[in-house]
C-alpha cells in the first residue's frame, strides 16, 4: 500500500510542481512589482541618457555628419519604449494606492507585474544594441541647398524685380545659362543670395551649388570648393582631371543650378567637372560678374545688368538706414545732398548710411558733405576701405594702360557730365595714349572699342545715345582719389565743375600731369607757372576768363592738350608759340576772340587737331590763320570757319593734309553765322552762298572749292544761294557719301533732283533731307523734260533709297510731296516724315499717279502741320503701314479721314491732333471709330 501510495505521489508532485511553476512567476509578477518598478525607472531614465548622448552627438557633428539609419531606428524604439513607460505609470500608482487601501485585485497586479518586467527585459535589449560597433554617425548627403545669409528687410525694391526677371529665365527651358553683370557694389551679390534662398528653387533642382570665384581663383580651388559641397573627397595627388571625373559622375543624371558669384575670367565649367547645362537638361548656371565680356566667353544665353537705385529708392534706402534723424529740419537737406553724391550706388548709401546712423550733430553731416564732395583733398576712412578698395579692383584688373588712362582722363570732366566719344578719343590721341601713327577713323575705333570695354566691365556707363559716355559719381571720386597727391597714379588736379576762384598753387601746378577747371567760374590765371610734367590743361566753359597773361605758356615744354572753347578771350599770348608739343588746340565758342597772333600757329608744327568756329576773327584774321594752317603737315581734324570761298581755295590749293587725305575730319564753315551738326558726323561743310560777285562769274553752280569739298562730306547745308534752280546741278555725280543734307532760303531753287539725264540716279546714301523756306520749290525728284510728257525713270536710277527722314517746311509751292509713283517707291526705307507751313500742298502725290504697291512701308512717325489744303493721302491705294508708331496732325482743316483703318496701322501707339479736327473725321462707320479711339491719346491743343 505505501508502494502504492509513493507511486501515485510522484506523479503528482511532478504535476504540482509543473503547476506551480508558473503560478510561482504569477505571483513573483505581483510580489515584486514595486521593485522592478524602481529598476524599470532606472534602466529607462539610464536609456534616456544614452539617447540623448547620441543625439548630442550626431547634433554636433550636423552637418557634416549624420546618423546612421540603423542608429535611427533604435532612437525611434527608444522613444517608444520611454513612452511605455509614461503610459503604465499612472497604472503603478493606482495599484500603489490600492493595496494601501487593501482593494487588493491580484489578477491586475500580476498583469501589471508581467509587463514591467518584460519592459525591463526589452530595455536590456536596448541597452545592449546602443553600443553600435559600426559606429551611430555617417557622412551627411549634400544638402539641396544651403542657405546664404542675406538682409532682406532693407534691401531694395530694384533688387526684387531683378530677382524676378531672373526667375523667369530659370523657368525658361531655352535659357541654360543667364549672366548678372554690373559695377562694383550695385548688388549683384545680394540678388544671387535671394535666389539661392529662393523656396521655388528647392523643387526645382536637386542641388543649388554656390562658388565664390573671384580674381583669384583656379581650377583647383573651385573644384575643391564644389566637391565639399557635394561631399566628394578630393585628394591632393589626384590631377585636375580625375576629379573632374569625380564631380561628373556625381552629378551625372542630377538637376543642379549651379551659382557662380564674382567671375572675373571665363571658367571651364567641363574643366571643372560640370556636364554642360542644355536645354531640357535640368541644369542652369547663373554667375555674377563686373564684366559684360565675361558674360560672353562663358556663352550666357541672358545677360541681366544690375543699375544704380533711381533717386527715390536711393534716398528710401538711405532714409531707412539713417533712421530718424534725418527728418530733423538742419540735416534734412544735407541728407539729400549726400544721397546724390552716392549717385544710386547700393554699397556707397549703405557705408555712407552706417557713418551716419543716428547721428545728430548737424557739423558732422556738414563736414562729411564736404569730404564727399572733395575726394581727392579729403580721406572718409569708410568709403576708402568699404567703396573705393571695391571698385578699384575692377580698376585693377584692366591691366591695360590705355584703358587705365582712358579712364583716369574721364575724371578730368565735370560731375554728372555727358563725355563726347570723339572728343575724348581726340584728347587720348593727342596725349599719344592712342598712337599717332593711326588715322582718325583708325584711333576712333580703337577708342571707341576702349570705351566699350570700360562701360562692359562697368566703369563708364552708357550716355544718352551712342556718341556719349558717362562715368557714376562713385568711380569718379575713386579716380580723383587715384590721381590726387595721395594716390598712387600720376596727379590730376581737378576743379571742374566746381565754381572754385581758388587758383592752384606752384606746387601744385609743377607736379600735376593733367589739370581740368572745366566748367568753372575761373576768372585769373597765374603770370607764368612752371608745368614741367604737365600733358593736358583743359580751361573751357569758364565764361568770366576773359585774358590769359602773355607768359602763361613759357614754361610748359610737353603740353599736348589745350582747351579753351567757351571763354570770353579776345586773343592768344603770344607765348602760345612756345608750346612745340601742342597736339590740340580748341578754341570754337569763343564768341570775344578778335585775332591771333600772327606767326603762332604755323609754330605749332605738331598740330593735328585746330577748332576755331563762331568766333569774331575779323576777315584779316580768318585770311592769315587759314594760310598758316596750311602750313601745318599733321593735321587730322579741323574745324575752321573760313569767312570766304577764297580763304577755303587757299588751303585746299597749297594743304598737304588736305591732298594727302590725311585731314579725315573736317567742319569747314564759309559765310555762315550759325549751324546744326548732328551728333557723329566726321566730314562737315556748311556754306552760305550770297557771295554775288561770284556768283555771277560762274553761273548759278557752287564755287569749284565747295564742289571739291561737297565730294568728300557727310553732311552739307547750303544757305542763301540765290542763283541754284536746281540742287542735282552741283555734280551729284560724284557726291555718293553725304548722308545729311540741309538746304534754306535757297531763293531760286524749284526742284532737288532733275532725274534726266542721270544713269546712275542721284544721292544714294543720303539718309535725312532737311528743306525749309524754298519759296519757289515745286518738285523733290524731277521725271520731266521741260514742258514734255512724264517720262519713264532711267535704268539703274536709285536716288534717295537710302533716305530715313524727310523734313519740308515753309515750302508753299509744292502741291504734291511725291511727284511719282517712282519716287514714293524709293522712299522704301523712309521712317519719318515731317510737313509743315506748306500753304499749297494737296496731297501726297498727283491724282494721275497710280500706285501698284504699299508706299512708304517703313514709316514709324508722320507729322503734319499747318497745311490749309492737303486733304488726301494716296487715293485708291490701301494703307498698311506696319511700323508707323505715331501720327501728329495739327492745322489741317481738309483732311477729313485718316489713312488707314486698325488693320492698315497694328501697331500704331499714339495719334494726336486737335479736337475739332477728331470730331469732324469721317468714318467708314462706327466700329472703327470705336476701334482707334481706346488705343489713342488726342493734345487738346486749338486748332
Amino acid at each position: 500500500m505505501a508502494e502504492v501510495a509513493g507511486a501515485i505521489a510522484q506523479p503528482i508532485c511532478e504535476i504540482g510542481r509543473c503547476l506551480w511553476a508558473p503560478i510561482a512567476r504569477r505571483v513573483n509578477y505581483g510580489r515584486k512589482l514595486s521593485k522592478n518598478w524602481e529598476v524599470l525607472c532606472e534602466k529607462a531614465h539610464d536609456l534616456g541618457l544614452k539617447r540623448e548622448d547620441i543625439l548630442a552627438q550626431a547634433e554636433q557633428s550636423n552637418p557634416q555628419k549624420i546618423p546612421t539609419k540603423e542608429c535611427d531606428g533604435w532612437i525611434k524604439k527608444v522613444d517608444e519604449m520611454l513612452k511605455k513607460v509614461e503610459t503604465i505609470k499612472p497604472e503603478f500608482n493606482v495599484e500603489k494606492k490600492c493595496v494601501g487601501g487593501l482593494c487588493l485585485d491580484i489578477f491586475a497586479r500580476i498583469e501589471l507585474g508581467k509587463r514591467v518586467a518584460n519592459m525591463i527585459d526589452d530595455i536590456k535589449e536596448l541597452e545592449g544594441k546602443s553600443k553600435f560597433e559600426s559606429g551611430f554617425l555617417v557622412d551627411a548627403p549634400p544638402a539641396t541647398v544651403e542657405m546664404q545669409p542675406d538682409h532682406a528687410s532693407k534691401l531694395s525694391e530694384s533688387a526684387y524685380l531683378t530677382l524676378d526677371m531672373v526667375l523667369e529665365k530659370i523657368r525658361d527651358e531655352n535659357t541654360p545659362k543667364i549672366g548678372i553683370w554690373g559695377m562694383g557694389g550695385v548688388g549683384k551679390t545680394t540678388v544671387l543670395k535671394l535666389l539661392n534662398n529662393k523656396p521655388e528653387i528647392t523643387e526645382i533642382f536637386d542641388f543649388v551649388i554656390w562658388v565664390t570665384v573671384s580674381k583669384s581663383q583656379s581650377i583647383r580651388m573651385v573644384q575643391e570648393e564644389v566637391g565639399q559641397r557635394l561631399s566628394v573627397e578630393i585628394n591632393k595627388d589626384e590631377s585636375d582631371d580625375r576629379v573632374a571625373r569625380k564631380l561628373h559622375q556625381r552629378l551625372h543624371g542630377k538637376k543642379y543650378l549651379l551659382l557662380l558669384d564674382d567671375v572675373w575670367e571665363m571658367v571651364d565649367l567641363v574643366s571643372v567637372g560640370f556636364p554642360n547645362p542644355t536645354q531640357d537638361s535640368g541644369r542652369k548656371v547663373v554667375l555674377t560678374t563686373r564684366k559684360l565680356e565675361v558674360c560672353r566667353k562663358m556663352g550666357t544665353d541672358i545677360e541681366v545688368k544690375v543699375k544704380v537705385l533711381q533717386e527715390e529708392e536711393a534716398r528710401e534706402m538711405f532714409y531707412s538706414n539713417v533712421e530718424d534723424v534725418v527728418k530733423l529740419p538742419d540735416i534734412k537737406p544735407l541728407a539729400e545732398k549726400i544721397v546724390k553724391e552716392c549717385d544710386g550706388l547700393p554699397l556707397a548709401l549703405k557705408v555712407v548710411s552706417g557713418v551716419l546712423r543716428k547721428e545728430e550733430n548737424v557739423n558732422v553731416w556738414r563736414n562729411f558733405l564736404r569730404e564727399l564732395r572733395s575726394p581727392a583733398t579729403s580721406f572718409i576712412e569708410e568709403m576708402n576701405e568699404n567703396v573705393f578698395k571695391v571698385l578699384k579692383v575692377s580698376y585693377d584688373q584692366l591691366n591695360n594702360t590705355e584703358k587705365e588712362q582712358c579712364l583716369l582722363f574721364c575724371g578730368l570732366y565735370p560731375e554728372d557730365s555727358e563725355i563726347d566719344k570723339a572728343e575724348l578719343i581726340q584728347y587720348l590721341r593727342a596725349e599719344g595714349i592712342l598712337s599717332r601713327e593711326l588715322t582718325f577713323a583708325e584711333a576712333f575705333d580703337q577708342g571707341d572699342a576702349i570705351l566699350q570695354a570700360l562701360i562692359d566691365a562697368s566703369l563708364l556707363e552708357k550716355g544718352h545715345d551712342d556718341y556719349f559716355v558717362k562715368m557714376h559719381d562713385v568711380v569718379r571720386d575713386l579716380v580723383l582719389a587715384m590721381t590726387s597727391p595721395k594716390g598712387e597714379e600720376p596727379q590730376q588736379l581737378v576743379r571742374a565743375g566746381t565754381s572754385s576762384e581758388r587758383i592752384l598753387d606752384a606746387v601744385e601746378w609743377k607736379k600735376a600731369t593733367r589739370i581740368s577747371f572745366m566748367k568753372n567760374d575761373l576768372r585769373n590765371l597765374p603770370e607764368s607757372p612752371d608745368c614741367p610734367k604737365l600733358l593736358t590743361l583743359l580751361l573751357q566753359r569758364n565764361f568770366n576768363l576773359k585774358v590769359i597773361p602773355e607768359t602763361f605758356f613759357s614754361n610748359m615744354p610737353d603740353l599736348r592738350v589745350l582747351g579753351l572753347s567757351f571763354t570770353r578771350i579776345k586773343s592768344l599770348p603770344t607765348s602760345i608759340s612756345k608750346l612745340d608739343s601742342l597736339r590740340e588746340l580748341v578754341l570754337s565758342d569763343c564768341d570775344s576772340l578778335e585775332a591771333l597772333p600772327a606767326g603762332a600757329i604755323c609754330k605749332l608744327s605738331q598740330m593735328e587737331v585746330f577748332k576755331l568756329l563762331r568766333t569774331q576773327l575779323s576777315g584779316e584774321s580768318r585770311e592769315i590763320v587759314a594760310k598758316e594752317l596750311s602750313n601745318l603737315s599733321s593735321l587730322s581734324c579741323l574745324e575752321f570757319d573760313f569767312g570766304t570761298v577764297g580763304n577755303l581755295q587757299h588751303f585746299l590749293e597749297n594743304s598737304i593734309s588736305w591732298k594727302q587725305r590725311r585731314l579725315t575730319k573736317f567742319h569747314f564753315h564759309i559765310n555762315v553765322d550759325h549751324h546744326y551738326v548732328e551728333s557723329g558726323i566726321n566730314r562737315c561743310l556748311c556754306y552760305g552762298g550770297g557771295e554775288e560777285e561770284e556768283e555771277e562769274e560762274r553761273g548759278s553752280s557752287l564755287p569749284p572749292a565747295i564742289e571739291n569739298v561737297l565730294i568728300q562730306s557727310e553732311f552739307f547745308e547750303l544757305i542763301g544761294h540765290g542763283k541754284l534752280s536746281t540742287f542735282s546741278e552741283v555734280g551729284v555725280r560724284n557726291i555718293c557719301e553725304l548722308k545729311w543734307c540741309i538746304i534754306r532760303v535757297c531763293d531760286e531753287l524749284e526742284k532737288i533732283v532733275d532725274i534726266n539725264g542721270l544713269e546712275m540716279g542721284a544721292f544714294p546714301n543720303l539718309e535725312h533731307l532737311y528743306l525749309r523756306k524754298l519759296s519757289k520749290l515745286k518738285t523733290i525728284l524731277c521725271l520731266e523734260m521741260g514742258e514734255g510728257p512724264l517720262l519713264p525713270p532711267p535704268p539703274n536710277a536709285n536716288t534717295f533709297t537710302n533716305l530715313k527722314s524727310l523734313t519740308l517746311s515753309g515750302c508753299p509751292s509744292i502741291e504734291q510731296l511725291f511727284s511719282s509713283g517712282f519716287m514714293v517707291q524709293q522712299l522704301s526705307n523712309l521712317e519719318a516724315l515731317y510737313v509743315r507751313s506748306c500753304q499749297g500742298l494737296k496731297g501726297m502725290i498727283p491724282d494721275d499717279q497710280k500706285l501698284d504697291y504699299e508706299p512708304l512701308p517703313k514709316l514709324r512717325t508722320l507729322r503734319l502741320r499747318n497745311l490749309p489744303e492737303f486733304d488726301s493721302f494716296f487715293e485708291g491705294v490701301p494703307m498698311c503701314w506696319q511700323s508707323l508708331k505715331e501720327v501728329f496732325i495739327l492745322r489741317c482743316p481738309k483732311l477729313k479721314k485718316l489713312p488707314f483703318d486698325t488693320n492698315g496701322a497694328p501697331n500704331l501707339e499714339k495719334i494726336e491732333g486737335s479736337q475739332i479736327w477728331w470730331d469732324a473725321l469721317e468714318w467708314d462707320n462706327d466700329a472703327i471709330r470705336l476701334q482707334f479711339q481706346p488705343r489713342f491719346e488726342r493734345s487738346k491743343f486749338d486748332p
